[in-house]
């Protein structure tokens, strides 16, 4: 059944965005489904039973309420899960998966707790191509809100305008193979940090990121918003975005971490672990009172990385804000970055370092407490002062740089009138 009134309201306060959320923009409304089947539904029970039959070419358009998964009698007999695509089964293609009318709020699908493994996901994406998932809220599950199985042929896979939240592990999985996966417009955190969880890595420990990727490449992560992903026992968490384990060619761009303990990282282990990508033009702000855990905002081990015109704050929590590691990092560029902390390269590293500033406060910027990390008028030692490199031309608001000589400013914002974000991360939706 959907839960509505006094359920829906108590959901809804606890997904409402707290006063530091930002954005770099609402996202642009996506079109109507077109040329695809239509199949509409306003129950749990009938959800499961649309996802598990989906064809392609299908769209599911889900009405305004709150839909509990623990309730449901699921098609696969065993468990909790709104799977897309079944294991094992034939592939399937071209599919959307969205909140009816278009704003997150309204479509609020969860599990049973993050401790209880009833409901162990959100949606897994098996055997699907070209998926579609937008203007919905999943979370409160065992494991992961989005689990893409690249082994079971799932690629192509688009978050769009969703909020996704508190998952016992990774809000969102991809598995070996899970290439091309595209995370935008969305809001990803934990209400209240991460649990200690019983198939942690070791069992019984926090073992969270916002997203995590293995062994998967191409994979876009940009305009979201990233929070809170910390342990409740305040060990350290993982990077809020991890992509790994011989993934490549991520790019992480124009989003804003926010009070968290790591934050974007290309690679963890070795210089095999990741292959190129590119982070720039992100806003990333430490909780400086937080009792959790804290590291480093900016890490790469990956070889011909770029990390370029981001925005970071730790606020004297750690001595770096971006560290490049390993000898086999090799081709890594640091450039016109702005920055609170070193740029620390570490186990032979040695990264082309240049246009950085390392010595930013808060009367930079716009709201370092909000996280709105755009450039006041006092920034003129970050103003107009480098030159607009080709592959980083625009900013965190997508808009272009200037061109010319020491027309550009270092980080991740353009100083320009008309900088526009709005300040509850969904405009209230």
């Amino acid at each position: 059944m959907v839960r509505r009134a006094a359920p829906l309201a108590f959901t809804l306060a606890l997904l409402a965005p707290t006063a530091f959320a930002r954005l770099p923009s609402d996202a642009p409304p996506l079109p109507p489904p077109s040329g695809m089947t239509i199949v509409n539904v306003s129950t749990a029970q009938q959800l499961a039973d649309a996802c598990w039959n989906l064809a392609s070419n299908e769209a599911i358009l889900i009405a305004p309420g709150t839909y509990p998964l623990d309730g449901v009698s699921f098609p696969n007999g065993v468990d909790g899960r709104l799977t897309v695509g079944h294991f094992g089964a034939a592939p399937i293609s071209n599919i959307q998966i969205r909140g009816a009318t278009g704003h997150p709020s309204d479509v609020v699908i969860l599990g049973a707790g993050m401790l209880d493994p009833s409901v162990p996901f959100g949606f897994q994406v098996f055997t699907a191509t070209d998926v579609t998932i937008a203007d919905l809220s999943i979370g409160n599950v065992y494991y992961h809100a989005l689990a893409v199985q690249g082994d079971q042929g799932a690629q192509r896979v688009r978050v769009y305008h969703a909020r996704l939240f508190d998952a016992g592990q990774q809000i969102v999985k991809g598995v070996p193979g899970a290439d091309d996966v595209t995370i935008e417009y969305s809001e990803l955190f934990l209400t209240a940090g991460a649990v200690n969880h019983p198939e942690g890595s070791p069992p019984g420990s926090c073992y969270t990121n916002a997203i995590d990727g293995v062994t998967d490449d191409r994979w876009i992560v940009r305009d979201n918003l990233i929070h809170d992903i910390w342990c409740q026992d305040h060990t350290l968490a993982g990077p809020a975005v991890l992509l790994w384990q011989g993934s490549s060619d991520t790019l992480v761009e124009r989003n804003t971490i926010l009070d968290s303990s790591r934050g974007i990282s290309l690679g963890l282990t070795g210089a095999d672990d990741h292959l190129g990508g590119v982070a720039r033009n992100n806003f990333i702000r430490w909780d400086a009172g937080a009792p959790y855990a804290v590291d480093v905002p900016i890490y790469t081990t990956s070889p011909n990385s770029s990390i370029l015109h981001n925005t970071a704050l730790t606020r004297g929590r750690y001595p770096n804000a971006v560290e490049v590691r390993f000898a086999g990092a090799t081709g890594v560029r640091v450039d016109n970055n702005l920055l609170d902390a070193a740029i620390q390269p570490r186990d032979g590293a040695t990264p082309a370092v240049d246009g950085n500033l390392f010595d930013a406060v808060p009367a930079w910027f716009v709201d370092v407490a909000g996280g709105d990390l755009h450039l006041t008028a006092a920034a003129t030692p970050a103003i107009d002062r480098v030159t607009r490199l080709a592959d980083a031309s625009d900013d965190f608001d997508a808009q272009t740089r200037p061109d010319g000589a020491d027309q550009t400013d270092i980080g991740a914002d353009e100083r320009a009138a008309g900088d526009g974000i709005f300040a509850d991360g969904f405009d209230g939706n």
